[in-house]
């Protein structure tokens, strides 16, 4: 097992795009959550839309604790813009 950091990052459906272009930049992996729900500081999100365009994602990284910095620095204007939640935590991944 190895020390790494998980990257939970909240962000509306329409962001996803952007957020994944970043993350490839930094050549970071990524799992996809779609129809995410929840309140947060700019009130309820459902995803009872049809399109689902105006619902959540959730993208999930783990990356080592250097690369930190660099995907915080790539989140934070996308939550200034439009809210969403970005949680850094350390966890332990199994080598293979």
């Amino acid at each position: 097992m190895e020390a790494i950091k998980r990257v939970e990052i909240i962000v509306a459906q329409f962001d996803l795009p952007r957020l994944k272009r970043q993350l490839d930049t930094l050549k970071l992996n990524y799992s996809v959550f779609h129809h995410v729900t929840g309140k947060g500081d700019r009130g309820p999100r459902d995803d009872d839309e049809v399109s689902g365009v105006f619902g959540n994602v959730c993208v999930l990284c783990a990356c080592r604790p250097a690369q930190v910095t660099a995907l915080v620095e790539v989140v934070r204007p996308i939550l200034k813009r439009s809210g969403g939640l970005c949680i850094v935590s350390d966890a332990q991944g199994v080598i293979h």
